[in-house]
């Protein structure tokens, strides 16, 4: 979800807390209703403010870290589009993400939501998600992680990944979503692998030559 350096502000004890497990386990029952090929997991003990997907052996994994799950700005719909996003890293088409091309990418994830993802939900479980009030409450986070941050200079202009007024206009707005044939942070991570690659090159050559003196 991209919401680095993030600082949690938990809800509170007893009855909020309360509140919110049962939240959690009714959204999570629902998600594992509706997309019985991929495993949820709530991680509630760690604080940081975010979602995973990742595949671990043959298994496909959505994973919702404490932080997040129980942050104070986070709503019900807030937390679905949240996972709804993970989910679309799994079963999205079109833009891949750069680590790893059996994802999508962020773009694609979020177009997902819009095109099918909300849709399949509310038919399999009859929950409903309100993108007006899961952008309200995303905001809240995304102006804490990007507090002074203006657009990325680098890149096309059709990704909104890291850029959260571009994204917020295209989730109110899906028929502004350009398609993206691959997310554009490929490049800079085989930009990033080649520099690695030379560097460690560079640093046995010249252990090489050292051990020749």
């Amino acid at each position: 979800m991209l919401f680095a350096n993030v600082t949690g502000e938990p809800v509170g004890k007893g009855s909020a807390r309360a509140c919110r497990d049962a939240l959690l386990c009714d959204i999570l029952a629902d998600f594992r209703r509706a997309f019985p090929d991929l495993l949820f997991e709530l991680d509630e003990g760690s604080a940081t403010v975010n979602a995973q997907t990742f595949i671990r052996g043959d298994d496909r994994v959505v994973r919702i870290y404490g932080g997040l799950a129980y942050h104070a700005a986070m709503n019900a719909d807030g937390l679905v589009f949240a996972l709804l996003h993970e989910v679309g890293h799994h079963l999205s088409k079109g833009g891949r993400l750069a680590a790893n091309s059996e994802l999508g990418c962020e773009c694609a994830a979020d177009r997902w939501i819009l095109a099918k993802g909300a849709a399949r939900l509310r038919k399999q479980t009859g929950r409903t998600l309100s993108i007006e009030r899961a952008v309200s409450s995303i905001e809240q986070l995304t102006a804490l992680a990007a507090c002074g941050l203006g657009a990325r200079k680098r890149g096309p202009s059709v990704c909104w990944a890291d850029h959260w007024p571009r994204r917020k206009h295209v989730l109110v707005r899906p028929e502004a979503a350009p398609a993206i044939p691959r997310c554009y942070l490929s490049k800079f991570l085989r930009l990033n692998q080649i520099a690695q690659r030379e560097t460690t090159n560079g640093c046995a050559t010249s252990r090489r030559q050292r051990s020749r003196r």
